[in-house]
């Protein structure tokens, strides 16, 4: 279930973000599918790293940073946003409205589950009736 974020998270439209279920302990890549309105959407997270060199610290990667960026995709009958995120900027996919505040992920997390102190925070709001 999604709860609410409190009220600095309102969409342009005064539609709150529920948050997104993302279990960061899951590992990355990790899918997972949400009921908003009367339509089924996948949400899909990956993470990207060209810069071997990030990997060698056990501290997580706060993302977006050169060399490495959290990709999502999000879906319901055909792709409706693939994206790099970056923080704090709202992404309109078709009726949905996506924010994310953090991004944290441990190398360890990278296609392994484990609590490795990655936390991806990132809220969505029905921008109109679905």
């Amino acid at each position: 279930m999604t709860t609410p974020f409190p009220a600095p998270f309102l969409t342009p439209f005064l539609a709150p973000f529920l948050v997104l279920p993302v279990d960061a302990d899951e590992g990355f890549p990790q899918a997972f599918r949400l009921s908003l309105g009367a339509r089924v959407y996948t949400f899909a997270f990956r993470v990207t790293v060209t810069d071997e060199s990030l990997l060698g610290s056990p501290e997580p990667l706060d993302l977006p940073l050169p060399g490495a960026f959290l990709v999502l995709t999000v879906a319901r009958d055909t792709v409706l946003l693939r994206r790099k995120l970056v923080r704090d900027h709202v992404y309109g996919a078709a009726e949905l409205a996506l924010v994310f505040r953090r991004m944290l992920v441990s190398p360890a997390n990278l296609n392994a589950a484990g609590s490795h102190g990655s936390r991806i925070t990132g809220g969505v709001a029905l921008r109109w009736g679905s």
